[in-house]
């Protein structure tokens, strides 16, 4: 690969000198690419394999084959683990300098493991215990060690921690010179990323090109079909590990189907006699002393007199899982929902940032427009969507697409005179989203600044030469809000009540009530919460961390001094620590003067205000999830956006300031990309899983 790059940037280089391309654009793009090779194949020929020209110093190479395995390791002709707590090799009197350390397991399979190095030193007579490390049989990379005593080693202690499989011993030696290795999937990495870098660096020529839509569709579609392919690809490497053979809550909208198939809204779940006569089923403590998790009742499914319902959003099970279920009679697995989903975000997000454009930043250029796009996208919560494919994300991606495919719409009503079936198709979805995610009907408020003029001034809505507009902006609304009353009605005897409060989770939802001092909690959480940078990849920790006792998931306890009961899960960071350039959005109104839009500037306003009350419902509602970081990050992201372009639109803005927006953009997008890596623990126990993200690691660890 090393060769073919090389061979790649003096073809590149010559086709450059002698001038054979002419046009300007393709030309900035071939001497990137150029560039690119060559500074990718000489980083992993040197930078990324620096073990190796370190391992040529090294002396005292020994095969260490007088080693004691402890009770916890048994050996015939391979060896297990039967004592997880006390396995370990052991290795006495080694009494040299030691600088790596070269394990070789053999397995019939692909072997995981994962272990400590412990050993004595001049420094210390008892065991100075490392890290813990991964062994995968089949990457060589982790093969490797290094060791760093104080002085000559005396003992040696591998602890294994965790195996998948059976194994034997083949060699463990030390101060073994470290093979060149060339890792392909890095060279790709390194190249677009750096291709990336340059592509988008403010000083290039391709700034240049304005976002003619029609010209440039071709590329647009190219880049919406990438991203969509390796969204769905990465959902698929995740499906297994939220299948409904873990726990029943993930074949809720599966069971809808089936029902709705059959003309009922409750779901066709036996309900045990014991759940039946708990006088509070909602005691979550009590419920689960009397009562199975799993077994004697369904986890997380609303439970109303007598009956199990799903108080998930109808819309996305009507969309999707119900037609399959009626068309072949089997269910649609959650993965495909979910790769459905997220095409139809990436595809809407990009539309929308379009309709943006063309109205408010006609000058803009394309290179801009798919910067904002994918930091658009990304920031939205995207990559949370992709690494945890399960149908809990499913109503708020569909929600948030709706509520973009909406928005696009109006704004395309907008244009010049209403244009009364965009007005219809604009509210239909915005009223969709309802049935999805209903704290982001919220969206429905950007229709005040949109629509204000042609409501007080022009007169065009709302009025009786208006007549038309005026039915096509309201019906889908009147249409949808009925139908939905009615679901409610049938269900709880309530038209506004969704049924939340009744699912059968964590705490008792029918008493939680609204608590003045949780605000501060989902504010600071939500928002600002620092998340813990660490030296080891993904280079993020989940805070707080994820604890299992007695088979059931818990996490440590927050940082905070309200008493009662505060609902949470394992947070990466708060949304503006994660994307701190969203900064910008959320003070707005400090760029009154470069935005110069009255409705530009009240569609930040209601995306502030909007995005504050949801995280408000939500901590008040719910709890503190990551999942919710996309129900009010895309209002701060379009804010972001808006007060971006508008600081662009202004021809004197420095080099240096386009500079640093693109780089707290690429800051953000790339933390968000890491994220995903942090679901790792879901996927670890399936090998193809387990293998692709053990390549990633030591891609990315190249100094282990």
């Amino acid at each position: 690969m090393i060769i073919i790059f090389i061979g790649l940037s003096i073809i590149f280089y010559y086709l450059l000198k002698k001038d054979y391309i002419k046009n300007i654009y393709l030309k900035t793009i071939f001497k990137c690419l150029m560039v690119s090779l060559l500074v990718a194949s000489i980083l992993e020929v040197t930078i990324f394999n620096f073990r190796h020209y370190e391992s040529l110093m090294f002396k005292g190479t020994n095969d260490l084959i007088h080693y004691n395995l402890s009770e916890g390791i048994e050996c015939t002709d391979v060896c297990r683990i039967v004592d997880k707590e006390n396995a370990y090799i052991e290795i006495y009197n080694i009494d040299k300098k030691m600088d790596n350390l070269y394990l070789d397991f053999k397995s019939n399979d692909l072997l995981f493991m994962d272990y400590e190095v412990a050993f004595t030193d001049e420094a210390n007579k008892l065991y100075v215990t490392s890290e813990e490390r991964h062994y995968v049989s089949d990457i060589l990379s982790s093969h490797y060690i290094k060791i760093n005593p104080s002085g000559r080693v005396g003992n040696l202690k591998i602890n294994i921690l965790n195996s998948n499989g059976n194994f034997k011993i083949d060699k463990i030696m030390i101060n073994k010179e470290v093979p060149l290795l060339i890792n392909n999937l890095r060279l790709i990495m390194v190249l677009l990323f750096i291709f990336l870098i340059f592509l988008i660096n403010p000083k290039n020529n391709l700034y240049n090109l304005k976002h003619d839509f029609k010209k440039s569709s071709l590329i647009t579609l190219v880049i919406i079909g990438i991203l969509s392919g390796i969204l769905c690809f990465s959902t698929l490497l995740n499906s297994k590990s939220y299948n409904d053979t873990q726990t029943s809550q993930y074949s809720q909208y599966k069971n809808l189907a089936k029902s709705l198939s059959k003309g009922k809204f409750y779901l066709d779940l036996k309900v045990s006699d014991k759940l039946l006569d708990l006088d509070n089923p909602y005691d979550t403590n009590y419920r689960d002393i009397i009562l199975r998790r799993y077994k004697d009742y369904y986890w997380d499914y609303s439970y109303y007199n007598g009956k199990y319902y799903s108080y998930f959003g109808i819309v996305p099970c009507l969309l999707t899982y119900l037609p399959c279920h009626l068309i072949t009679h089997s269910d649609l697995p959650n993965y495909l929902a979910m790769s459905i989903g997220l095409i139809f975000l990436i595809s809407v997000s990009f539309y929308f940032m379009k309709q943006i454009l063309t109205k408010y930043f006609p000058k803009a250029s394309y290179m801009w427009y798919v910067i904002l796009s994918i930091f658009f996208l990304v920031s939205s919560g995207l990559i949370t969507f992709a690494g945890e494919p399960t149908f809990y994300n499913m109503p708020i991606v569909y929600g948030l697409s709706f509520s973009l495919l909406g928005l696009s719409f109006w704004l395309k009503a907008t244009m010049k005179d209403l244009d009364s079936k965009y007005l219809g198709l604009g509210s239909l979805c915005m009223a969709l989203v309802a049935g999805c995610r209903p704290q982001l009907l919220l969206g429905s408020f950007f229709a005040i600044p949109l629509f204000w003029d042609y409501v007080f001034k022009k007169r065009e809505l709302f009025s009786k030469k208006s007549i038309k507009e005026t039915f096509w902006l309201c019906f889908p609304y009147i249409i949808v809000a009925s139908l939905l009353m009615y679901y409610n009605y049938s269900r709880f005897g309530s038209i506004f009540d969704f049924g939340a409060n009744y699912n059968l989770t964590t705490n008792d939802m029918t008493k939680r009530g609204f608590r003045f001092d949780r605000i501060f909690t989902g504010l600071y959480y939500f928002l600002l919460a620092p998340g813990q940078i660490i030296l080891k990849f993904p280079f993020i920790k989940a805070l707080p961390e994820e604890l299992v006792l007695s088979g059931v998931s818990t996490f440590e306890p927050l940082n905070i001094s309200y008493v009662g009961v505060t609902i949470y899960e394992s947070m990466y960071g708060g949304f503006l620590f994660i994307n701190l350039i969203c900064i910008l959005g959320l003070f707005f109104y400090k760029f009154k003067k470069q935005i110069n839009n009255k409705e530009l500037f009240s569609l930040c306003f209601i995306a502030v205000i909007s995005s504050l009350l949801i995280i408000i419902a939500d901590t008040e509602m719910a709890g503190i999830l990551p999942r919710y970081l996309a129900d009010f990050g895309w209002l701060l992201s379009l804010s972001t956006v808006i007060v971006i372009l508008s600081l662009l639109k202004n021809k004197k803005l420095s080099l240096e300031i386009k500079k640093l927006l693109i780089t707290f953009i690429v800051i953000s997008i790339v933390y968000n990309l890491l994220t995903f890596f942090l679901h790792k623990d879901t996927f670890s126990n399936y090998s193809i899983l387990g293998y692709i993200y053990y390549q990633i690691y030591y891609l990315f660890m190249f100094w282990l």
